[in-house]
């Protein structure tokens, strides 16, 4: 009986031990930063989970056509304590002129003597070129250790899967993101009852194509039906924030629609599932095409490398949970200056 004691005892420790030694998740982000504020929440998530030390960021990249986004990146990482996570902007951005690009007015606040509100931690030219951003990342990271998340369009994406052998690695982009990467989070595409060409797909279809066909790892795929049905409150800002009087998410969410007002939770999802995949449900593997027109297709495959997500009700329940009491706790390297 002893012995047996000592042994559950001394397992007892290690799993212990384990679970703290644990190397955090290393993460590439694909952002078009501007285009909806779920972007903006969906990196407070980020960051707290980064605070949690659940994952290391590795790198972001910005793909939205704008003056601002990428350095609205920048502000976020300072302000959040990670000033020094490189960014990537696209040379080729996606161009929506329906959204209102909540970064342009957060950038351009200032104090009362008129100077720049936000702290930066990179000038323009410390902007690098996504592809070769991530290549370098990747090709210093251990095999099957690096988890891609797409928030926005496949333009990048499908440039890395496209690039060549280069001084930085001999693979190329397919190869190198086969053996570095363990999966991809993606949101995109629909699978409701109402068929729909979703907006990160149909503004970027020949890059989707791409991404869905030649992507070599599992991809998580985040549709558009969950994120309608769990919201982030708006009329909750004002008594959620009181610990500080600027915030360059909560200002963007002012700025981006009249409040008060809820917004989906797409995004946030994609990130959220990383850190806790217990609040999702998974279909069968399968395989995904998009069509001329940015739909896209499902079809199980059990050799397919495609899993997309659903939420049951008690999981909806939580996830709100989680995501209010997540985003209105301060940073943990918070400093009211």
């Amino acid at each position: 009986m002893k012995i047996t004691l000592f042994i559950n005892a001394l397992l007892g420790l290690l799993i212990s031990f384990n679970a703290v030694s644990a190397e955090p998740t290393g993460v590439i982000i694909e952002t078009d930063m501007g285009n909806d504020i779920d972007d903006a929440l969906a990196m407070d998530l980020a960051y707290k989970a980064m605070d949690e030390g659940k994952i290391n960021i590795l790198a972001i990249g910005v793909h939205k056509l704008s003056p601002t986004a990428a350095d609205y990146v920048d502000i976020l990482n300072t302000w959040y304590g990670y000033g020094a996570i490189p960014i990537g902007r696209s040379q080729t951005p996606v161009y929506n002129q329906h959204q209102r690009d909540y970064t342009i007015p957060v950038c351009a606040m200032r104090d009362s003597k008129r100077k720049a509100l936000w702290k930066r931690s990179k000038q323009g030219g410390d902007f690098e070129d996504p592809v070769t951003l991530y290549r370098r990342v990747l090709a210093a990271r251990p095999d099957t250790s690096v988890v891609f998340v797409s928030l926005g369009f496949g333009t990048e994406l499908a440039k890395l899967l496209q690039s060549g052998p280069d001084d930085i690695s001999p693979l190329s982009g397919r190869d190198l993101v086969r053996q570095k990467v363990r999966y991809l989070s993606i949101m995109a595409g629909s699978y409701g009852a109402k068929q729909r060409a979703e907006y990160n797909v149909v503004n970027d279809i020949p890059a989707m194509q791409i991404v869905f066909d030649r992507w070599p790892t599992r991809i998580v795929q985040n549709p558009f039906e969950i994120g309608p049905k769990v919201k982030f409150h708006g009329n909750k800002v004002d008594e959620l924030f009181t610990w500080t009087k600027k915030h360059p998410v909560i200002d963007g969410y002012k700025y981006y629609m009249k409040m008060p007002y809820d917004r989906p939770t797409w995004d946030l999802l994609s990130i959220i599932y990383i850190t806790h995949p217990e609040l999702f449900s998974e279909s069968e593997p399968g395989r995904v095409e998009v069509n001329s027109k940015g739909y896209t297709f499902y079809t199980p495959d059990e050799n397919g490398n495609v899993v997309w997500l659903t939420s049951s009700d008690s999981q909806l329940r939580e996830l709100d949970r989680y995501i209010m009491q997540t985003i209105s706790r301060k940073p943990k390297k918070f400093k009211n200056n």
